[in-house]
Order: C-alpha cells, then sequence, then structure tokens
C-alpha cells in the first residue's frame, strides 16, 4: 500500500512538472520570440492546417487502436473497438506524465481485464502490440539514418547527431533483446542470471533470488508471446501496416504546420526524418515526455527549415503530441467520475494490486 501511494504522489508530480513545463515554454516564446513575432507567427498560421495537424494526432491514436484491437480480438472475439480506443488513450496519458513512457502498460492491462479479457490475453495483446511497434520505428529509424543523416553531420547540430545515433542504438537493442529472448531463450536467460548475481555482489540489488525469480517469470511471459506472434504472421503483418501508417501520421504533423505557414521549400522526407531524430533523442531521456530534450531537439533540427516560425511551432506540435493527450486522459477521468465509475488514481491503485 505504501508503494502504491508513493508512486501516486510521484506520478501527480510529474503531472504539476508538466504543467510547470507549459507554462515555461509559453513564457520563453513569449519573451524569446517577441510580442511582434509571435503575432506575427500566429497570424501567418492557416487554421485549417493547424486543424489537419490535430486530425494527424487523432488519426496517430485511431490507428494505434487499430493495431492493438486486431490483436486483442483474435484473443477474444468479444472485445469492442471502442474498449481498445479507451485503453489506447488510457495508455498516452500516462505514458506521457511518466518517464520512459513506462506506467501506460499497467493501466492499460488493468482496463482490458475490466472489459473482460483474461489477464493472459491483455498482457499478450500488449506486450506484442509493443514489439511490433518497436519493430516498425526500427524499419522507420534506419531508412531515415540512411538517407537523411549526412545532412546534419556538420555545423551546430553534430553533437545532436551523435544524440540521435545514441538513441538508435538504444532503441534497436530494445528490439534485439525482444528477439534474442524469442529465439535464444536459454542463453538470454543465464546472462540475465549472470548481470543479477554482479549486481547482488556489488550490493545494487538485494534479493537477489526474488529478482531472478521475478526475471524468469517476465521472460517466460515475453517467450509466450512470442509463440503467439509466430502463430500470426497475417495478423503480424497487418499490425505492421497499421503502425507504419500510424508513425507516417505521426511524423507529418510537423510537415502539415510546415505547410500551414505558407512554406514550401523542405520536402516531406526531410522533415519527417527531422521528426523522427527528434523522436530518437527524445527516447533515452529519463523525464516524463522527455521535458526539455524533445522541444530543444525540435527546436534545433527545425530552426533553419521554420526560420523565424520556429518557436511558436514548437509549442503547436509539443502541444499536440505532448500536452493534448494529457488533457484528453484528464478529460476522460472526468467522464468516468461523472458517470461513476472509476477514475483514473483508483485505475493506478487497482492496477498496482494486480498486474
Amino acid at each position: 500500500m505504501r508503494n502504491i501511494l508513493m508512486k501516486k504522489k510521484k506520478n501527480r508530480l510529474n503531472l504539476i512538472i508538466c504543467g510547470v513545463a507549459f507554462i515555461v515554454m509559453l513564457l520563453y516564446i513569449f519573451f524569446i520570440d517577441g510580442v511582434e513575432n509571435l503575432a506575427a507567427s500566429i497570424t501567418a498560421m492557416n487554421p485549417l492546417f493547424l486543424v489537419a495537424a490535430v486530425l494527424c494526432m487523432c488519426g496517430y491514436w485511431f490507428f494505434e487502436a487499430s493495431a492493438l484491437h486486431i490483436t486483442a480480438k483474435s484473443l477474444d472475439a468479444n472485445v469492442k473497438f471502442k474498449d481498445s480506443l479507451f485503453v489506447t488513450m488510457i495508455g498516452q496519458y500516462f505514458n506521457c506524465i511518466t518517464p520512459f513512457a513506462s506506467g501506460g502498460q499497467p493501466m492499460q492491462v488493468y482496463y482490458y481485464t475490466k472489459r473482460g479479457l483474461t489477464l493472459g490475453s491483455a498482457m499478450t495483446s500488449l506486450v506484442s502490440r509493443f514489439i511490433v511497434y518497436q519493430f516498425v520505428l526500427t524499419v522507420y529509424s534506419v531508412v531515415f539514418l540512411v538517407f537523411k543523416l549526412s545532412m546534419f553531420t556538420s555545423g551546430s547540430l553534430q553533437g545532436l547527431t551523435f544524440l540521435t545515433v545514441i538513441g538508435f542504438i538504444i532503441n534497436t537493442a530494445v528490439i534485439a533483446l525482444l528477439f534474442m529472448v524469442a529465439f535464444f531463450r536459454k542463453p538470454t536467460t543465464k546472462m540475465a542470471h549472470g548481470i543479477i548475481r554482479l549486481l547482488g555482489k556489488i550490493r545494487i540489488i538485494k534479493d537477489v533470488d526474488a529478482k531472478i525469480t521475478f526475471i524468469d517469470n517476465e521472460l517466460e511471459q515475453y517467450h509466450e508471446n512470442f509463440l503467439f506472434i509466430k502463430k500470426k504472421p497475417v495478423l503480424i503483418l497487418k499490425c505492421c501496416l497499421l503502425t507504419a501508417v500510424q508513425l507516417f501520421l505521426y511524423f507529418s504533423i510537423t510537415y502539415v504546420i510546415y505547410l500551414g505557414f505558407g512554406m514550401n521549400e523542405a520536402d516531406i522526407f526531410t522533415i519527417t526524418a527531422c521528426q523522427s531524430f527528434v523522436l530518437m533523442i527524445s527516447s533515452f531521456v529519463p523525464l516524463p515526455g522527455a521535458l526539455g530534450a524533445a522541444e530543444g531537439s525540435y527546436a534545433a533540427f527545425f530552426g533553419d527549415i521554420f526560420g523565424k516560425f520556429t518557436g511558436f511551432s514548437t509549442f503547436v506540435w509539443r502541444f499536440l503530441t505532448f500536452y493534448l493527450p494529457i488533457l484528453t486522459g484528464l478529460a476522460i477521468n472526468l467522464a468516468l467520475t461523472r458517470s461513476g465509475k472509476e477514475n483514473l488514481s483508483q485505475i493506478e491503485e487497482n492496477a498496482e494490486k494486480n498486474i
């Protein structure tokens, strides 16, 4: 119970930090860009393209829910799309307010079980979804790194290029580790045991046996999920295609914003590549939503592309991709509370007890 309360307080603190970061970003744009430039940026922005950018973000959520739903549907025919969409938005909310987007999956598992899925089916759906997402993201990253990274290897962006490569290595390592669990289970287990025992000897881990048991259970679960994937190649291919569209919509948000300012010199491939580099850098920053790193890398990569509109475009992009999911999650919480159902704080407490 103490751990549950501590985690709830930590998430509230993270939410407060996100709110403070939003205010700081507003102040930065107001004072650094200046009132005149800010007013010019707002005036220059075509509202129709702003609506289109919002629709891209909504499409990102829709395709996320669709990819998740077809997996869940294959395990339980009674699950409804609205359940998967709801689970997706719960995950978006908690991912935004927790470091490394680590808080979403336990809440998603809990809510799927509340809607009739068994715990095993819920976990298989979400872990399979995670594996597919990481795989498609890695493929995108390879393409962008091969064709576009050379554009940013000189000048002021050299440091960011290094961070981009580090982010790519981390994301690739994640998918490589997942495949190791699938195809080299015993060596992976031995390696995990060796690392845990080493950490135990240097007193970083206290209860070595308990941690080994925990890791064995986790590896067993992941292995079973991979067995599910191997048995459903057509289903996984569909998930990959949906994820490819989903990520394209996410990467295209900045391009739509760019067009909204009436500019057309940069091509969509260059802008989506820059956006993927921002995502790679943000992926290893241990703060909710990679606060600071996301905004800073975005402004750096897009400074020459957006010119005087860089500050305002950063705000619009960050609001759509980070603060809008948070606000949507809070709106869901209010709707649940008014309908007499569990609110998000209760979800978190129940998830901690059941997962």
